[in-house]
C-alpha cells in the first residue's frame, strides 16, 4: 500500500470518526428535548433502527424503580414478532447478563456471547438468541445498568463493525440517562396507581393551554368524567374492587386519548382529559367514545372473581376569551357533569348556558 492509499484510508477513518460523533451531539440534542416517556422510548427504537440498518429493536427496562427486574413494554418493541407469553419474558437483575454488563458496559454480539461458557446457557440468552436477537447493549445511568438494548440483524447481512458496536454503546449511555430523567419525572407528575396525570400537573398544562388560546386564537376543550354510584360501589364490593375499577377506567382514558391530550386524575373518582385543538364537537364525540368503552368493560372482582361492570358520566367544556383562569373552565366541564349525573347517568353532556 502506497503513503497515499494509507493516508486517504487515515482520512476516512477520522471523517467518520467526526461524522459519528455530530450524529451523537444531534441525537443528545434530541433524546434530551422531552421529558415525554413513551415519545422518548420510540424516539431511541427509531434512532437504532436508522443507525443500524436493521427492521427489529427491542428496549427491556425497569416497569417500576426498585422492582428488581427487566421487562418489554407495549412501546417498546418494534420488527420483532413475539407471542404474549415472550412479550411478558422478565430478565432479573441479578441475572449473569446484567452482572456481566454491570463489569463491561459496552455492546456485544450474539457470537461473542456465544463463545463465552459463563453466559452461552443461561436462560436470557436461550430466549434472547429463539427472539433474533443479534446484538445486546445496556443502557447506563448513575453508574448501574437501567435497561437493555436488543437488536436484530442488518438487512444487509452484514457483520456488525467495531465502530458500530463503539457507536451503540455511546448512544445507550445516553439514552440511559434520557431514560433515568423522564422516568423521574414521570414519578413526579403521575399517579402511580392509574398512570394519570396528577392534579397539579393537570392545573399547570391546563394553564398553559389556555395562555396559548388567547395568543394563538386555537380551540381548547375538557372532558370531566365520574364513575357513577361509586361511593355504593365501593361500599358494596369494597376497596380493592373500587381501585380496579378505576385502574381500568383510567386504562379506557389513556387508550383512547390522542398523544397531544392529556388525562389526569382531578380527584378520588373523577378523571380528566384536557383536549388542545379539539371543537367541543370532537370533545363530545370523545366523551362518548370513552363512555361507550366504559359502559362495555367487565371488571373481575378481586374478592371472588365474579363480573362486575360500572358507567360512567361525562361533562364537556370549551375554551372562551373571556375565560379568566383555570376555574371558569373547570367549573363549567364541572357544572355538565353534575347535569349527566343527575339527567339520568351514563351519558355525556356538553355545558350551554
Amino acid at each position: 500500500m502506497s503513503f497515499k492509499e494509507n493516508t486517504d484510508i487515515v482520512f476516512e477513518h477520522y471523517e467518520k470518526k467526526i461524522y459519528d460523533q455530530k450524529q451523537l451531539l444531534e441525537i443528545s440534542r434530541a433524546l434530551n428535548s422531552t421529558l415525554d416517556y413513551k415519545y422518548l422510548i420510540d424516539a431511541i427504537l427509531n434512532i437504532c433502527l436508522a443507525q443500524l440498518q436493521t427492521l427489529h429493536a427491542a428496549m427491556y427496562l425497569e416497569p417500576e424503580i426498585d422492582l428488581g427486574l427487566f421487562k418489554l413494554e407495549p412501546q417498546s418493541i418494534k420488527g420483532f414478532e413475539l407471542s404474549p407469553e415472550e412479550q411478558n419474558y422478565e430478565i432479573k437483575i441479578d441475572s449473569p447478563l446484567i452482572h456481566y454488563f454491570e463489569e463491561k458496559p459496552k455492546a456485544i454480539t450474539m457470537d461473542q456471547i456465544l463463545q463465552m461458557e459463563v453466559l452461552n446457557q443461561i436462560p436470557d440468552i436461550v430466549y434472547l438468541r429463539k427472539m433474533g436477537a443479534e446484538i445486546l447493549v445496556p443502557l447506563n445511568a448513575k453508574g448501574k445498568v437501567n435497561g437493555l438494548l436488543v437488536l436484530g440483524d442488518k438487512m444487509t447481512s452484514e457483520e456488525f463493525l467495531e465502530d458500530e458496536k463503539e457507536f451503540m454503546t455511546t448512544l445507550a449511555n445516553l439514552a440511559g440517562i434520557a431514560v433515568d430523567n423522564a422516568r423521574l419525572y414521570e414519578l413526579a407528575t403521575v399517579d402511580m396507581m392509574t398512570g394519570l396525570k396528577i392534579h397539579h400537573y393537570f392545573q399547570t398544562k391546563l394553564k398553559e393551554e389556555m395562555e396559548r388560546c388567547r395568543k394563538k386564537g386555537t380551540k381548547l376543550s375538557l372532558l370531566f368524567t365520574d364513575v357513577d354510584k361509586f361511593k355504593t360501589f365501593n361500599d358494596t364490593y369494597g376497596h380493592q374492587a373500587g381501585d380496579v375499577v378505576l385502574i381500568e377506567v383510567a386504562k379506557q382514558l389513556i387508550q383512547k386519548a390522542q398523544r397531544h391530550h392529556i388525562p389526569a386524575r382531578y380527584g378520588g373518582e373523577e378523571f380528566c382529559l384536557v383536549m388542545p385543538g379539539a371543537s367541543e364537537e370532537e370533545a363530545i364525540a370523545k366523551g362518548e367514545e370513552i363512555r361507550k368503552a366504559v359502559e362495555e368493560m367487565v371488571v373481575k372482582n378481586p374478592n371472588d372473581d365474579s363480573d362486575l361492570k360500572v358507567t360512567l358520566s361525562v361533562g364537556v367544556s370549551s375554551f372562551r376569551p373571556t375565560d379568566r383562569n383555570n376555574k371558569d373552565l373547570i367549573e363549567r366541564a364541572d357544572k355538565a357533569l353534575y347535569q349527566a349525573k343527575h339527567s339520568g347517568r351514563n351519558r355525556t353532556i356538553c355545558y350551554k348556558d
